[in-house]
């Protein structure tokens, strides 16, 4: 059987995390972080094949992270999917125009987001 994929989590909302694991962890192997930081500590010391990013943290945003991380050249064509609870019209044209590869709202659907995982990994 081929290696899981990598999966990097990152959200400030352990229940957040705990459902991605729930619905993640038997098809991909799922790290998760509790914050930008987290996420660019294990991003120095690992590899991931995909991000899932919450936008609304402490500290450093996720749009922060993902414009610094696109800058990385091993992590420029990473694909990462932004996962939020905010529908406004503003943040999802800032989103679309993030070099996101995909947004998905929250609560996420456990299908939609298997389904945009593999479409990003493809």
């Amino acid at each position: 059987m081929a290696d899981k994929k990598i999966v990097l989590a990152i959200d400030d909302n352990v229940q957040q995390l705990s459902e991605f694991r729930n619905i993640l962890s038997l098809k991909y192997d799922l790290r998760v972080v509790k914050s930008a930081y987290e996420a660019i500590s294990f991003l120095n010391r690992e590899v991931t094949d995909i991000i899932l990013l919450d936008i609304m943290m402490p500290n450093i945003s996720g749009f922060e992270f993902l414009e610094d991380i696109l800058k990385i050249p091993s992590y420029e064509n990473v694909p990462v999917i932004i996962v939020s609870g905010n529908t406004s019209a503003d943040f999802l044209e800032k989103a679309k125009n993030s070099g996101a590869c995909g947004v998905l709202i929250k609560p996420v659907k456990p299908d939609m987001l298997i389904e945009e995982i593999e479409k990003n990994l493809a």
